[in-house]
């Protein structure tokens, strides 16, 4: 009895979480380790106990409600799960508040450690991407990672992925530019195409799995995912595409879910503000069917200049979308996690947006390249006291 007691007060703690993944000049990459030993997602190591929502069958499952959001899904079979994590968006939205998010590196052993240092405080959206996932998937974790993104989501915390998936003509990493042809992927004849879509049928199992809940074990749950983000960079193999071919295979990303009975997908995209001259606008990528747009943003604390975030481009994606979000942000080269969060809300009111959400990503690395750094919001000197400010993480935008 009084290791049950234990358990279910850990769950009660928890709460949500969120993910960031800009690459040079973003940090978007997936981290992801070789083996599960690597703890990627912590600069100094808990003592404490990796705490994880109850993931026991015999809990008892309860229906989801009957949702309804403000703005009707792309998708019209959408799962009941799907259709109540677009109202929370909503609900935040037209209520005034910023969800406040953070990015699990699913790949590692201790990877639940930025939210276990935020304890007893909550954020409202947990982020992950589904290259660590499906890698995690081989690993022995204590805490499979899918069964624990099932337990966040039952505790009402918002799901959302990424996918940093691999280069389908050389299988090297989504940094890999030496081939970048899109429209060879909508050839179902072409070895690129087949290597892509047999990824991309491999990811749709886990996020399956999620609407299942592994078979019945787990309340199902929903995830917002945005595919092929920050496509106006010039760092992902997918980057600077043309617009006809990457909108096509947006697209085709949808309908190949949905032929494959995949309905607990919310569609978010995401474009990277345009920190130089080789960004394009995002306005020219954005997908004919989305439910979420929004605009991945870092400060380079190395610049010498006055914290902020660049949003350029968000109000303009925002009167366009109903949904807009702040999808990744937070510092780029922070040795020492000086930076402020509270310079997201800050520099959102500047610039006359309201985000439903702002995603913050894990420690990557010292610092050293500019880029890596402290950025999870444990790790940021003024992040808990933030947090604070932002009941269940839900941060009032006045």
């Amino acid at each position: 009895m009084e290791v049950l007691i234990a358990l279910m007060g850990l769950l009660l703690v928890v709460g949500t979480v969120v993910i960031d993944d800009e690459p040079p000049p973003g940090d978007d990459s997936p981290g992801a380790s070789s083996t599960p030993s690597e703890t990627a997602s912590s600069t100094s190591p808990s003592t404490s106990p990796t705490t994880s929502p109850s993931t026991s069958p015999s809990v008892t499952l309860t229906p989801t409600p009957d949702c309804e959001p403000d703005v009707a899904l792309v998708d019209e079979e959408a799962t009941p799960e799907a259709l109540c994590l677009a109202q929370s968006l909503d609900e935040w939205r037209r209520t005034g508040v910023m969800g406040v998010g953070q990015q699990l590196n699913v790949s590692t052993s201790d990877y639940l450690a930025p939210l276990r240092r935020l304890e007893p405080q909550r954020v409202a959206l947990v982020g992950f991407d589904l290259e660590e996932l499906a890698k995690a998937d081989t690993f022995d974790f204590e805490h499979p990672p899918v069964e624990t993104l099932l337990g966040l989501a039952a505790d009402g915390v918002v799901l959302t992925a990424s996918w940093h998936t691999a280069n389908p003509a050389t299988g090297q990493d989504a940094r890999d530019l030496s081939w970048r042809d899109l429209g060879a992927l909508l050839d179902p004849e072409t070895p690129q195409a087949e290597a892509f879509w047999a990824d991309y049928d491999a990811k749709l199992d886990l996020v399956r799995r999620l609407q299942t809940g592994e078979d019945g074990r787990f309340q199902p749950a929903a995830v917002l995912f945005r595919p092929l983000h920050e496509a106006n960079g010039d760092w992902f193999w997918w980057s600077r595409p043309d617009p006809t071919a990457y909108r096509a295979l947006w697209a085709e990303l949808q309908d190949h879910a949905a032929e494959a009975g995949v309905h607990n997908i919310v569609w978010g995209w995401s474009a990277n503000a345009r920190a130089h001259d080789e960004i394009v606008d995002p306005m020219t990528l954005v997908p004919e069917r989305v439910d979420l747009v929004g605009l991945d943003s870092y400060d380079a604390v190395t610049d010498g200049g006055p914290p902020q975030l660049d949003l350029t481009g968000l109000a303009e994606l925002a009167a366009a979308h109903p949904r807009a979000a702040i999808t990744e942000t937070g510092p780029h080269g922070s040795k020492d996690g000086a930076w402020d969060p509270r310079v997201i809300t800050e520099s959102a009111l500047a610039a006359g947006v309201r985000p439903t959400y702002a995603l913050l990503w894990f420690d990557d690395g010292n610092g050293g390249d500019g880029y890596t750094g402290r950025k999870q919001i444990a790790s940021l000197r003024g992040g808990r006291a933030w947090l604070a400010t932002c009941p269940d993480g839900l941060c009032p935008l006045s």
